[in-house]
């Protein structure tokens, strides 16, 4: 293991882009805990935990502690994800944006530069609803100038963490936004391994249960990295064709289809859903008493939540991957699926593999986002403790360490066959001699 970690850091390139994703992390963490002036952080987190209880760990969670600090990172990269989700969406509906996305790399710069103002205004928005909420919950002076720190403070630090996205993408390892994601996961890991740790010293937890939770969290880490890998191939033959003196196709490929195709898209949409009647209940003192029916660990809530969890899976699925484009593509292309028809069967023939592949990676999708609250009910610690264990929190910590892995072995195959040729030249030349 040092050995490979050496190799890595032997490769001057590599090491200049590791160093550098460092760097820009370690100042996303250090932006953490630079608070907006005239905020009780203790007070507002407190208030939002009562208000909003289960959705609010989650928000804290991928803003790495931001939120819970009412710092300038508040917003995280939220509205940057929430932008890309609606673009996404939008694509898929407007004909106009679906041309653009096709147009190559310039269309695809005039869709980023949309999503870019679109995180603008999202930031904005945001900002003004945190500074009305900590106003309203008393922990902030309700002043213009507390309004006008906050909402240029929590914006500015949201445009400043996309571009150390971009920069992190462009210059150093993996997805900038994923990392940044990841890190502020991560970053919260301490905590959430001290509190347990601190309810066992108190007696209050058997230290079996840690053993326990463990063990669950290195099984589901192994589950999530084959689900992430997962795919179904479908082969794919294509017809000879001649053109001039020249003979074309005549060779197979393969299709892949990924179990697991919205990420964790699905987990957010359901979560999103059911907050919103949960936070409107307990706005309201006479309804206040209702909300827990809609909150974890409740029964309804889990049931509900499930169900939501696989619906926006085949929900999402359907935007983003569309069996009529891709039999109508290979058509065009001079290709088939063995033993079924090109155009229309071709098309029924992938939607019926793509609902069976969903129904797995949608369960599967179920039962991590169930499990922290299964388990902290049986344990009685709490779904909010036990967070790192399953959902949201362990599928991106998977994904993006296996695409930043991927990332690394990829420079590290180039650097190879770069010293190769350079190998290969000198040799070449020193034969001339």
């Amino acid at each position: 293991m040092f050995e490979r970690i050496r190799g890595v850091f032997a490769v001057p390139e590599l090491r200049q882009r590791i160093l550098y994703t460092l760097f820009m992390l370690l100042v996303f963490r250090i932006g953490v805990h630079i608070p907006v002036p005239g905020v009780d952080a203790r007070a507002f987190a407190e208030a939002l935990e009562r208000m909003w209880g289960g959705f609010f760990q989650f928000l804290s969670m991928f803003t790495g502690g931001g939120l819970r600090q009412f710092s300038l990172f508040a917003l995280g990269v939220i509205p940057y994800i929430n932008v890309s989700i609606i673009m996404s969406l939008l694509v898929a509906v407007f004909p106009k944006l679906k041309e653009l996305q096709q147009r190559g790399r310039e269309g695809r710069k005039i869709l980023t530069k949309y999503t870019r103002w679109g995180t603008v205004g999202m930031a904005a928005i945001m900002s003004v609803g945190y500074a009305m909420l900590a106003v309203n919950a008393r922990v902030a002076p309700p002043t213009p100038l507390f309004f006008l720190n906050a909402i240029i403070g929590m914006t500015t630090g949201s445009i400043f963490l996309m571009w150390i996205g971009e920069r992190i993408t462009e210059n150093g390892i993996g997805n900038g936004i994923s990392m940044i994601i990841m890190s502020g996961i991560i970053a919260r890991y301490p905590a959430y391994f001290g509190n347990l740790f601190a309810r066992i010293s108190a007696g209050d937890l058997s230290p079996l249960w840690l053993i326990v939770f463990l063990v669950l969290f290195v099984v589901m880490i192994a589950a999530a990295a084959i689900l992430q890998q997962g795919q179904r191939k479908l082969t794919v033959q294509y017809a000879k064709r001649t053109a001039g003196r020249r003979i074309y196709g005549g060779h197979s490929a393969q299709l892949p289809i990924r179990v697991n195709q919205g990420g964790v898209i699905p987990i957010i949409f359901a979560l999103a859903v059911l907050q919103l009647p949960s936070v409107i209940l307990r706005s309201v003192p006479a309804t206040e008493p209702y909300a827990r029916y809609l909150s974890p660990p409740h029964p309804l809530y889990l049931g509900l939540y499930a169900i939501l969890i696989i619906f926006f899976a085949y929900f999402y699925s359907s935007i983003i991957f569309d069996p009529n484009d891709v039999a109508k593509n290979l058509r065009e292309a001079g290709g088939f699926i063995p033993g079924v028809r090109p155009g229309a069967p071709t098309a029924t023939y992938l939607q019926e593999v793509t609902n069976r592949i969903l129904l797995v990676g949608a369960l599967f999708l179920t039962v991590v986002a169930l499990l922290p609250y299964i388990v902290g009910a049986l344990s009685g610690v709490g779904a909010g403790t036990l967070l790192w264990m399953g959902g949201t929190s362990l599928l991106i910590v998977v994904g993006v360490g296996i695409d930043t892995i991927m990332q690394i072995e990829a420079h590290l195959v180039m650097h190879h066959y770069e010293s190769l040729i350079k190998g290969a030249g000198a040799a070449f030349l020193g034969r001339r001699r």
